[in-house]
């Protein structure tokens, strides 16, 4: 049976949505000269959905199998983000809540994005 190929366009929006913190952190580094706080946060949030997706494999996935590992990718990334922020000395508070969970939403969308982009693969 062959395979559909892969839809680049979702890959694309999928790779902005998970650059989205990154940016927002460089911004943030530019715009302060010397808080790169929201670096570690961005990357925390990132190894978090890459832990996600991981487990979740490479078989390509029903619509509500992705919305499910997109939910799981949410959690888990704002998860790693909050305790990075937290072991950057910041207070638990509205502020990181909001941050984090902006963090955890892009890369959620990204990877449900990428989920949905490419062809199943065996195994």
């Amino acid at each position: 049976m062959k395979r559909p190929p892969p839809d680049w366009r979702l890959y694309a929006l999928s790779t902005c949505f998970a650059a989205l913190p990154f940016a927002f952190a460089l911004f943030r580094a530019v715009e302060t000269g010397d808080d790169f706080r929201y670096l570690w946060v961005a990357l925390a949030c990132l190894c978090g959905a890459t832990a996600i997706m991981a487990v979740a494999g490479r078989t390509r996935l029903g619509s509500m199998a992705a919305v499910a590992v997109s939910a799981g990718v949410f959690i888990i990334a704002t998860l790693f983000a909050v305790l990075a922020a937290l072991l950057l000395g910041t207070t638990l508070g509205l502020g990181i809540l909001v941050v984090a969970s902006a963090f955890g939403f892009c890369f959620a969308v990204g990877s449900l994005l990428y989920i949905l982009a490419g062809p199943e693969v065996p195994g």
